[in-house]
């Protein structure tokens, strides 16, 4: 029944795993209509990982176990190897899903900063700190020089 159960989760993460690189690619070719969908989806995902959790942890209680480590640890059966196997394989799943997270975090935050960039060039202000052309600002110097006072405000 554990083995179940963990055979379940992984095949859940591997679902969102899924969802989220659908939400990355949907962000990059700009699918609004595809972010949605893709956050009912992880949304669904992630209720099934929690319920998975709350039945895999009475199926421990029910054992005597607190957690599968403590199965792993002191369990004497002969699946113990089978359900570490199982264990490692969703602590590399939960590291997978974290990359992808912080890829589409980084995504969004390079959109913020690209935003900013773009606001700021209109309106005739500096360029903010946080996204120049290069680290040390040479490609931002001329325009900067140029444009000391805002244009936006000299046309209103």
């Amino acid at each position: 029944m554990l083995i179940e159960n963990l055979k379940n989760e992984i095949r859940v993460f591997d679902s969102m795993i899924q969802a989220f690189r659908g939400l990355e690619s949907a962000v990059l070719n700009r699918q609004s209509d595809m972010l949605s969908r893709y956050a009912v989806t992880i949304e669904e995902l992630s209720l099934e990982i929690s319920r998975l959790e709350d039945e895999r942890d009475v199926i421990l209680r029910e054992m005597g176990y607190q957690s599968v480590k403590d199965y792993i640890d002191n369990s004497t059966a002969p699946d113990v190897s089978q359900v570490a196997y199982f264990a490692a394989e969703i602590v590399e799943k939960l590291n997978e899903l974290t990359i992808v997270m912080d890829s589409i975090r980084q995504i969004f935050e390079f959109e913020k900063h690209y935003f900013e960039f773009l606001n700021n060039l209109v309106r005739g202000v500096n360029p903010s700190p946080n996204y120049s052309f290069n680290q040390n600002k040479q490609g931002v110097a001329p325009y900067t020089a140029n444009y000391n006072s805002s244009r936006y405000d000299s046309l209103k």
